[in-house]
């Protein structure tokens, strides 16, 4: 593995890390919803462990293809830089409660759409797990974020 894709793997594992720190202001800020938003968060840690563990089997010459051509550091850094922008907000601004759920279901479902994960190849079949893990507690989050959201939006 190169640095180039050592560095792409801990943005992506910095990011889960950044989702984590943002749902965890959520959880401050609407304390009546804390397990929600402290059950995401801890997931969201859960996530950056996994990726920075592929990392560390890379380096063990474990197979893992990074398309680089597809996903590109400076993307993941603006990413980043939205998800700090949130957490201004969270812990300053006079936010809803549809607005941060709105946010979750967003960040949620960016990640399943831009295909975040699928930026991985490999032949084994132990990382496959790991990758395929990912993307279905991306897709657990992005639903339990819509439900919720579908519960407390107002209606028109």
């Amino acid at each position: 593995m190169n640095e180039k894709q050592k560095e792409l793997i801990e943005k992506l594992a910095q990011n889960e890390e950044s989702v984590s720190q943002l749902y965890r202001a959520y959880a401050d800020r609407f304390p009546a919803y804390n397990e929600f938003w402290a059950g995401l968060a801890d997931e969201e840690m859960k996530h950056a462990s996994w990726l920075r563990q592929l990392s560390m089997k890379i380096v063990d010459g474990s197979p893992l293809y990074v398309d680089e051509d597809r996903f590109r550091v400076q993307p993941v850094q603006i990413y980043q830089n939205y998800l700090q922008q949130e957490l201004t907000k969270a812990k300053g601004a006079d936010i809803s409660l549809t607005y941060a759920l709105s946010v979750t279901a967003s960040i949620e479902e960016s990640l399943i759409e831009r295909k975040y994960f699928e930026v991985f190849e490999t032949d084994s079949v132990e990382l496959k797990h790991v990758l395929l893990n990912l993307a279905d507690a991306t897709r657990a989050h992005m639903n339990k974020a819509r439900e919720m959201l579908r519960k407390h939006k107002p209606p028109k």
